[in-house]
């Protein structure tokens, strides 16, 4: 990745943001989707039908923090000083260092109680205050961590644009009103004539040079210049979305049997080593 600029990643704050996005997911209810979905078709329906660097997947994330903040409950609890710990620890991966001279009392507001009116505990209303404004210095970059670890889900990547194309088939006439030059007369979005180089190297690199299915190398093509097939993990003839998100790299062979009838993915990837296995009698 020679021309990819390396970034800084907080994996501490991204990990929660992930998990509280996949259990909004699976666990809440379907008219929280919806919301998301009516944000996505009426103020960013081109990430539907050509790949962006800032995703769906970004969106929702974005969408998940601003729905859920730890901050606020922070601020709906009695201050104890472990609650803290947890954002303190996200900022020293950004190597921000907090004053001392903001730090309160934490000790003395535990025995005493929060009253929010005496000067230790306007002290801490005020500590809270500028964690949340760092914590919002460095939300892109949450963000942008938390998308790379989500993007290693494929079942979850799987299920949310299958989600995302029920949405699609429910609102295809009104899609196909608004940008027929992207959605054909059946209400599928058209293919992408040609796909970014950005993406074809990012799906590479995740996917490390395998087939998601067969797992059979795929670097030995593309030394040959021959580039692994792009396939949508939701099939654009079922309401796919040309998303970075909805792509995984798959050999010939896998491609052309999954072609547009199946959202097959695979949860396989390859670990840093295999642990042992004990002989099973």
């Amino acid at each position: 990745m020679r021309h990819i600029l390396h970034e800084r990643f907080s994996y501490s704050d991204s990990i929660l943001l992930v998990s509280g996005a996949i259990q909004n997911f699976y666990v809440d209810n379907y008219s929280d989707f919806n919301m998301f979905w009516e944000i996505i078709r009426d103020h960013f329906p081109d990430k539907l039908f050509k790949s962006k660097k800032e995703t769906i997947l970004h969106e929702y994330l974005w969408w998940i923090s601003n729905n859920s903040s730890m901050i606020e409950d922070f601020r709906n609890s009695d201050y104890s000083q472990e609650m803290f710990v947890f954002y303190e620890n996200t900022l020293k991966d950004f190597d921000v260092r907090i004053p001392s001279k903001i730090i309160p009392n934490f000790e003395y507001i535990e025995g005493h109680g929060f009253c929010g009116k005496c000067k230790s505990c306007k002290k801490l209303i005020n500590y809270v205050d500028w964690i949340a404004e760092k914590i919002d210095e460095f939300k892109p970059n949450i963000i942008h961590s938390a998308f790379h670890v989500l993007m290693l889900n494929k079942h979850f990547l799987r299920d949310f644009h299958e989600r995302l194309a029920e949405c699609i088939d429910r609102d295809k006439a009104r899609l196909h009103q608004l940008h027929s030059e992207y959605i054909l007369e059946t209400g599928k979005i058209k293919r992408m004539s040609s796909l970014p180089v950005w993406l074809k190297r990012g799906m590479f690199f995740r996917d490390k040079g395998v087939c998601t299915i067969c797992r059979n190398p795929l670097s030995g093509d593309l030394f040959l210049g021959i580039d692994p097939d792009m396939d949508h993990i939701v099939p654009l003839d079922k309401n796919g979305n040309n998303d970075p998100s909805n792509f995984q790299i798959l050999c010939n062979k896998c491609n052309n049997k999954k072609r547009h009838y199946s959202s097959a993915t695979s949860s396989y990837d390859i670990p840093y080593w295999n642990l042992p296995i004990e002989d099973q009698e």
